[in-house]
């Protein structure tokens, strides 16, 4: 990995945050993180891995309320509608029951 691709690495992440701040639902978010990961094992993904991160980026914009949190590896958030998702070590998957 070069430094560029280190610098690319962050600017998408960060894009990918900064757009996922402005997601009302859950399906804006995973059509938004869909643009910028491809899915993995679930509907969506996002890597995670810094100071920022995914839950603490939702939260505080204020349109996810929190279910539940194991860890900020693992936690479930619902949209204003009711709808919901579980992060699970990167892969974003409907609903929030804990697996």
């Amino acid at each position: 990995m070069t430094a560029n691709d280190n610098d690319d690495y962050w600017t998408t992440y960060d894009k990918a945050l900064d757009a996922a701040a402005e997601c009302r639902s859950v399906e804006t978010l995973i059509d938004t993180l869909n643009r910028y990961y491809p899915p993995s094992s679930g509907v969506a993904f996002f890597p995670n891995g810094a100071d920022r991160d995914l839950l603490g980026t939702l939260t505080d914009a204020g349109h996810f309320d929190t279910v539940w949190v194991q860890a900020d590896y693992h936690f479930a958030l619902r949209d204003g509608r009711g709808d919901g998702f579980t992060y699970i070590e990167g892969d974003i998957v409907r609903g929030t029951a804990r697996r």
